[in-house]
């Protein structure tokens, strides 16, 4: 999903019949999903506004219940925000998948220093594993 930066705020008084158009295609995204994965970078020790807004937006909905869901993270210093976000998200009933963490660090890197990272053959072996390790967990609910 890549329409973060154009959800509205969330605002309770405009679910249902007046959800925007912009917060319904997320809720239809999450819900069509067999899972979900999430990368979140940490700012001021906790999850930035977009995503916490997105995920604001299905709070209410059935989208996020029982649904698969994988936190990858591009630096090991975000542990304030993965507590953060792991919190918000089992308490939206999300079944957060933590057998095979996925962190790569990516922090102070220019674009094509992370390019290069993500092509080393070590870090492309554990994107794989890690994803692959997430779907065989959703073939196994299902």
């Amino acid at each position: 999903y890549d329409g973060l930066g154009r959800l509205p705020i969330f605002n309770p008084d405009d679910e249902g019949e007046r959800t925007p158009p912009e917060a319904a295609a997320l809720i239809e995204a999450v819900t069509a999903a067999d899972g979900v994965i999430i990368s979140c970078p940490e700012y001021a020790h906790g999850v930035p506004g977009g995503l916490k807004n997105a995920l604001d937006w299905l709070v209410s909905r059935d989208a996020a219940v029982a649904k698969p869901a994988m936190l990858v993270h591009a630096s090991p210093r975000s542990l304030y925000a993965r507590a953060a976000l792991s919190e918000i998200m089992r308490t939206m009933s999300f079944v957060l998948f933590e057998e095979t963490a996925l962190e790569i660090v990516l922090i102070g890197k220019k674009p094509p220093e992370m390019e290069a990272i993500l092509t080393t053959a070590e870090d492309r072996l554990a994107m794989r594993a890690a994803v692959q390790g997430f779907a065989t967990s959703i073939r196994g609910r299902t």
